[in-house]
């Protein structure tokens, strides 16, 4: 202090009027607690400010108030003002000129070329030396002083006695929980208070002592210096938060167990806050294949290497060596493997204190109930409460178009979070009087996984409900527990990369996957609402009353409902589209009727075809060439829940058999109960159920299970009048499972069946059976397709179909071509088969050519005909096929059969003229039978070309590749003993040799690689089953893949067909590998990265090098390098932290 006297005077006239005791006090505070070092430091505050901090300062060092009234603080704080205005004014006075002649550091201006003028600058000679340059960091208009002026005013506003909005609101809450608490003491508590008032006083809190100050927020402010780095070096925001929580963690954490673990380890083991658990590696995974980018889990899809093309239930697409579609499908769900296996870890009945201080961040469990400890605990306001509970704005509202008797509307958009327990809406969480009731500990546990996945996904709570509801309900068997597990995640998974792809909503997806939605919340419509009673013109909405149509347009009722369904899903009343529909649903479904199973089933056909972008006929085919009737199956009923029940039980002479088929019912929302199929029946040897005047009813009792006090039950309802030893049909009777499972109780002992006779006078007179037997006789669905990997299955074909040289109708022509298109195809080409078959009896050998050939006689018995008759020539004339593979050398091929027919016979005695004869006979048959040959080939040859445009060189492989000859389509041109047309012959023939012809020229396939491929059909693909090349899905593709390369990738066709011949030889890895980088235009470190992983460790066949392309595509999309590839698709929940580390680095690194 001693340092400063003018700031000594003042404070000595300030304390002057006290008492020694309490100047020696205040001295004390302004020179150890306040500090102040000249008047500038105080003129810097308010007068306000000043104020409060003298009076607060005071306060904290002696506890009691301050000894100096406000007015002399006053008087104190404008004496130092006014004080400093005068020490400015000198400085600048003193400051304003000097005689000396200025550093001129700016240019002059126009006046450099006169002589200077009685300017400012020569007039008032100002020290300019002294003064800060106008880019200087000092200069009072720079940036360091606008910061400085933001700091200094932060300050003040954090010393400023006023209140903000918030903090009044705050503190009347305060208040008014205080006066409440205050009402409730009892009278002994205040009896026993023993602060003084004066206590009370010192220890009230002023309004600024809640406020989070800025040297708490940003500690390090106060010590930055300030210079030109500091300045003008950018920071971003996101790092400088990231330092100053990374710096509180470790402070937090320098005492504790986990002192030694890094930032990111702490937040990948912590489960709160909700925004926890938090692994920095999957999270640069997120943000490096973010955009145009394949996603993790897409990945494995793009360079899978088992892709669906065995037109057979395929499990494996998606399959990347030892990871699985499973797992890609969690990973593109975009959670990490702590967020997945928080969600799915197992519920715990009694959790312990340490689990909800882990999950909630408090140990007080009980306290949860509170409103604002939920909310705070949480990170929730009450509106997203309210979301979360389906409650209040956001209560679930039953469609009017569905008079179901029993209204479930109480748990739509919160089903998940009441889990199974749910019976009633009594039992539905509510909040009353700022308490969340009927909570219990597996609803607390439901809740914070809801509350984590909304977050992690952005979306919203009810949208997020239906889509969990949705997995429960398609997985196989059906999720009765409601307990999040993998196939949840997959669905999450494909959900998303099909949002990003098509921009499918959250309840269209989980409608393709189960069922609509009758629900809506709040003011929204409903999903059935938006689909089916959108348009205006009908009189009516199309209400789910469960009466029955069919596919027959003529009945009035049909019709009405099939012109809905045909307005509301834009789809038109044909046979190749609504009705398509209809009579898959019809099919797979049972009997139509207007409810939610059947009108589900139609909607999910038709969302799937507009989703893909095709029609719905161009759908039905892609989806028989998947998988055929399973994958037709799936996209029509995904879920399989068809059980057929077989009991049969007696009792002495009486016995009774029952055959039940029947759905099984969902969690959720289906139209009353389910009724027997068609097949159900009843057969019997009693007069039991032979009375007209009763109603019926069979049930089967299961014994109780240890812990339960329950009767599991199924119960047939509403059995139709049966006569003794006779059997009826049971279809539509109802039937109920009681308190059990039907897959679980189907596989346990039934204890006895009872037959129920109800009279008119509501009495029941029951027969009880105790000998009985179950057996489910109709197993569940072989091969069943899961609809998941459907849709990722269509998703691949319908891309791949758009980039290839195909159309669906086309693929369809050459693959699944009928008897009846084929009759169809040839009556267009009518006038190319008459031209045919005439020529074809032109191009005969006759008798008369082999006679002019002056051939030797042979035996009477013999001719030369007869003689070619088995090998080389028919009795109509024609050449017969034998030379019938592609590596046929055609003259040798017939001088070598020739030579088998000639050589046995004797046509002189004499050995040499004999040899000389045959060698007369070789060369002029052989002349002739070429000749012919070349001729009936011709004729195939211009067949091919006039209709398929098929060059005339590659006739000859289309036919050994459609496993016929020239010499079978023309003998279908000729009479036989049966008059059978040749139009009819030649549809059981030509048909199958135009789609080859088709595809060829579709694909572009020239002679020499048709002819390689058939030589090698195993350089297309492997096969253990066939060593030719056939017309099948794979070899199309393959084939098609093939011409991409060519045509997309410039890749000269002779230089991979040289590769194939050299990858297929005897060279080494290593130059193999070389070759084909160069064939890529890529580096042979690379290549080798990926045929390491083939089966030979080298790229043989087109199918090794269509995986290698699919790669090379994805790392030059990705930026990753091939090894980085092939380690990002191994990545699992399993993965260690250093796998996920080295992907995300390599991630980030392609990003910069």
């Amino acid at each position: 202090m001693e340092k400063y006297p003018l700031l000594q005077s003042l404070i000595k006239s300030l304390i002057k009027p006290l008492t020694p005791e309490k100047q020696t006090e205040l001295e004390e505070l302004f020179k150890d607690k306040l500090k102040f070092t000249s008047v500038f430091d105080i003129t810097r505050l308010t007068e306000n400010g000043f104020k409060e901090k003298v009076e607060n300062e005071f306060k904290s060092k002696y506890a009691k108030p301050l000894v100096i009234s406000s007015a002399s603080l006053v008087k104190f704080y404008n004496d130092a003002k006014c004080l400093a205005a005068q020490i400015s004014h000198l400085y600048r006075e003193k400051q304003l000129s000097s005689g000396e002649p200025q550093h001129r550091w700016h240019p002059a201006g126009i006046r450099a070329v006169e002589k200077e003028g009685p300017t400012y600058t020569n007039l008032f000679k100002e020290n300019w030396d002294d003064s800060c340059k106008i880019d200087s960091i000092a200069s009072i208009d720079s940036p360091v002083a606008y910061l400085r002026a933001l700091y200094l005013f932060a300050e003040q506003l954090e010393m400023s006695a006023s209140q903000s909005k918030t903090e009044i609101a705050v503190k009347t809450e305060k208040e008014e929980k205080t006066e409440t608490e205050t009402e409730t003491k009892t009278k002994t508590e205040t009896e026993t208070e023993t602060e003084t008032e004066t206590d009370k006083k010192t220890k009230a809190k002023t309004p600024t002592d809640n406020r989070i100050r800025l040297k708490t927020r940003r500690p390090e402010l106060a010590e930055l210096v300030i210079d030109q780095h500091n300045t003008f070096t950018p920071q971003p925001m996101l790092k400088i938060v990231n330092d100053l929580l990374e710096k509180n963690i470790k402070e937090a954490m320098k005492y504790g167990p986990d002192k030694e673990k890094s930032t990111y380890e702490l937040l990948a083991l912590r489960s709160y806050p909700f925004a926890l658990p938090y692994e920095i590696s999957h999270h640069q995974c997120l943000l490096g294949l973010s955009g145009e980018k394949p996603s993790l889990g897409e990945l494995n899809y793009r360079i899978t290497t088992h892709l669906p093309l065995t037109q057979t239930v395929n499990f494996k697409y998606g399959q990347i060596r030892n990871s699985t579609p499973s797992v890609a499908q969690q990973l593109m769900s975009g959670l990490s493997p702590k967020q997945q296996d928080l969600l799915i870890e197992d519920l715990i009945a009694t959790p312990s204190d340490n689990y909800w201080k882990k999950i909630y961040g408090t140990a007080k469990k009980n306290s949860l109930k509170d409103l604002d400890t939920f909310l705070k605990h949480t990170g929730l306001n009450a509106e997203q409460l309210e979301a979360l509970l389906a409650q209040g704005k956001n209560s679930p509202r039953l469609s009017s178009n569905y008079p179901t008797p029993i209204a479930l509307d109480g748990l739509y958009g919160a089903r998940y979070v009441h889990g199974p327990s749910f019976s009633n809406i009594i039992d539905n969480m509510k909040v009353v009087a700022k308490e969340i009731t009927a909570t219990s500990y597996e609803r607390l546990q439901r809740m914070q996984r809801m509350i984590r996945l909304q977050r992690w996904l952005d979306i919203s709570f009810v949208e997020l409900d239906t889509l969990i509801i949705s997995a429960f309900n398609s997985s196989t068997p059906i999720n009765h527990d409601m307990h999040l597990d993998t196939h949840t995640l997959r669905t999450l998974g494909v959900y998303r990369h099909l949002k990003r792809r098509y921009s499918i909503n959250a309840d269209e997806f989980a409608a393709v996957l189960y069922q609509l939605s009758p629900y809506a919340i709040g003011d929204q419509v409903s999903l059935f609402d938006r689909v089916f009673n959108q348009t205006r013109l009908f009189e009516k909405h199309l209400a789910l009353d469960g009466r029955s149509f069919s596919t027959d347009d003529t009945d009035k009722a049909s019709h009405t409902v099939l012109q809905h369904l045909s307005a509301s899903l834009g789809l038109p009343l044909a046979e190749d589209s609504l009705l398509k529909v209809v009579k898959n649903t019809q099919k797979h479904l049972g009997s139509l009727k207007v409810a939610l199973d059947t009108l589900s089933s139609i909607y999910r056909q038709a969302r799937i075809a507009r989703m893909f972008g095709i029609s719905i006929a161009d759908c039905t085919t892609l989806a028989t060439l998947l998988g055929g009737e399973s994958v037709t199956s799936c996209l029509t009923n995904p879920i399989d829940n068809i059980r057929t029940l077989k009991v049969t039980a007696r009792e002495g002479n009486m016995s009774v058999e029952v055959v039940a088929r029947f759905h099984l019912p969902g969690q959720f929302y289906h139209d009353y109960l389910p009724t027997l199929l068609p097949g159900s029946t009843l057969k019997t040897s009693t007069s039991w159920f032979a009375n007209t005047d009763t109603v019926n009813a069979f049930s089967v009792l299961f014994p109780i299970l240890p812990g339960s006090n329950k009767v599991a039950t199924i119960s047939i309802n509403g059995i139709v009048t049966a006569a003794p030893n006779s059997v009826v049909s049971l279809a539509g009777c109802g039937i109920k499972v009681i308190h059990g499972n039907f897959d679980e109780l189907i596989k346990r002992d039934a204890s006895w069946v009872t037959l129920t006779r109800t009279e008119l006078s509501g009495s029941d007179i029951v027969l009880p059976l105790f000998n009985t037997q179950l057996q489910q006789t109709e197993p569940l669905r072989p091969d069943p397709s899961n609809m998941l990997d459907v849709l990722m299955q269509l998703d691949w074909i319908t891309n791949w179909l758009s980039e290839s040289v195909y159309t669906i109708p086309k693929l369809k022509h050459l693959l699944l071509s009928t008897t009846n298109s084929n009759d169809h195809a040839l009556q267009n080409m009518q006038q190319h088969l008459t031209k045919l078959k005439k020529d074809s009896d032109q191009h005969k050998i006759t008798t008369a050519e082999i006679n002019a050939l002056s051939l030797p006689k042979l035996p009477e018995d013999s001719t030369w005909w007869s003689l070619m008759a088995s090998t080389l020539l028919d009795a109509n004339g024609l050449v017969k096929n034998f030379a019938p593979t592609i590596t046929d050398d055609v003259p040798k091929k017939l001088v070598d059969v020739l030579q088998s027919v000639i050589a046995p016979l004797v046509l002189n005695i004499d050995a040499a003229e004999n040899a000389r004869l045959k060698d007369d006979c070789q060369k002029k048959l052989k002349d002739l039978l070429l000749l012919a040959h070349d001729r009936q080939l011709h004729l195939v040859e211009q067949l091919l070309q006039e209709t398929c445009q098929l060059p005339m060189n590659s006739a000859k492989g289309v036919l050994v590749w459609a496993n016929t000859s020239a010499y079978e389509i023309l003998i279908a041109t000729q009479d036989d003993a049966n008059n059978e047309s040749y139009l009819t012959k030649l549809s059981k023939t030509l048909p199958k040799v135009l789609r080859h012809a088709e595809a060829a020229v579709q694909l572009h396939l020239s002679r020499s690689a048709l002819h390689l491929f058939l030589e090698h059909p195993d350089w297309l693909e492997p096969s253990d089953t066939t060593q030719k090349l056939t017309l099948t899905l794979s070899s199309l593709y393959l084939l098609d893949r093939f011409n991409h390369g060519m045509t997309t990738h410039q890749y000269p066709e002779e230089n991979v067909l040289s590769y194939l011949k050299f990858a297929n030889s005897e060279a080494t890895t290593a130059e193999k590998n070389s070759l084909l980088a160069g064939l890529l235009n890529w580096t042979t470190e690379q290549v080798t990265v990926l045929t390491a992983t083939l089966t030979h460790q080298q790229a043989r066949t087109v199918k090794d090098l269509d995986w290698v392309m699919r790669c090379y595509t994805t790392c030059k999309a990705t930026g990753l390098t091939t090894g980085s590839l092939l380690d990002a698709t191994a990545l699992n929940n399993n993965s260690t932290t250093d796998d996920w580390k080295k992907i995300g680095e390599a991630v980030m690194a392609t990003s910069r």
